[in-house]
């Protein structure tokens, strides 16, 4: 699954959005990189795919199958929203 997921990554890295979004539960576009693949029937990809539903951790770990130790460890950590206000003017934005 490592193997056929990699081939979608964009110039050979996943990047923080992409794993956002899995953790955010948008697994269209990897269940379709499965699908297209050929390799699983219908049953084994419900079965996939209801496991991420349940814990999108096992995506992101196949994603960074074949990232480097760095990589990894940046893009497992997870990620929160600013604390800190955000104040949009016609100058621009103030933190």
């Amino acid at each position: 699954m490592s193997a056929v997921l990699s081939c979608e990554w964009d110039g050979g890295e996943i990047d923080v959005h992409a794993v956002d979004q899995v953790r955010d539960g948008e697994l269209n576009t990897w269940r379709e990189a499965l699908s297209d693949s050929g390799l699983f029937t219908d049953e084994a990809l419900a079965g996939v795919v209801a496991a991420w539903r349940r814990d999108p951790e096992i995506l992101v770990d196949a994603l960074l199958a074949g990232a480097d130790e760095i990589s990894r460890r940046r893009l497992k950590a997870p990620r929160r929203p600013s604390l800190l206000p955000v104040l949009c003017t016609r100058s621009g934005v103030l933190g």
